[in-house]
């Protein structure tokens, strides 16, 4: 009984609000784990969600006072290992995603629930919001119509920072004309 109960505390609540959710791309990395489902839910306060090279989406802290709406995403418990493994997958390692704490309501709760979510790395998240089209860019969910469009690792750019040299070079072309 001891083993687990240790083994759920240290489950962490992962907020995901992109390919990783049910019938999207990455999904089967959180099947693989086992990682049990808590329920569909929205960031309690507004963030900010855009979508960047190769159809990937990327959480934003609000970068002004009138940005932002809430997220729509689910909620799963992972165990440590299953964290790694989306760490590894999020490119924490590389500099495209953080993982920060992050408070987020299930639906039919009142409850608040602190969980961790994947934000677009602060280095350059800013200027990410800006090159998308700032507060016109912003959903509140990732449909599968963008999932559609999305490239997974495989079929991007070679190396390493695949997708952080997309980041970079989305980041120096001027945005589309209005």
């Amino acid at each position: 009984m001891e083993a687990a109960s240790a083994s759920a505390s240290a489950a962490t609540m992962v907020f995901v609000y992109g390919t990783l959710k049910r019938g999207f791309p990455n999904h089967p990395r959180l099947a693989a784990f086992n990682c049990p489902f808590a329920g569909a839910a929205s960031t309690a306060a507004p963030a900010s969600l855009v979508i960047g090279p190769y159809s990937v989406p990327f959480l934003l802290p609000t970068p002004t006072p009138s940005s932002g709406r809430l997220v729509s995403g689910e909620l799963y418990s992972a165990s440590p290992s299953a964290v790694a493994d989306l760490d590894l997958l999020e490119g924490t390692h590389l500099g495209v995603y953080e993982r920060r704490r992050i408070t987020v309501v299930v639906d039919g709760a009142t409850k608040e629930v602190e969980a961790e979510a994947y934000f677009a790395n602060a280095s350059y998240a800013e200027a990410l919001w800006l090159r998308c089209g700032g507060e016109a860019a912003e959903i509140a969910e990732y449909t599968m119509e963008h999932a559609g469009r999305y490239v997974p690792p495989s079929g991007r750019s070679p190396g390493v920072s695949g997708l952080m040299d997309a980041v970079r070079g989305f980041l120096a072309t001027a945005p589309p004309a209005n």
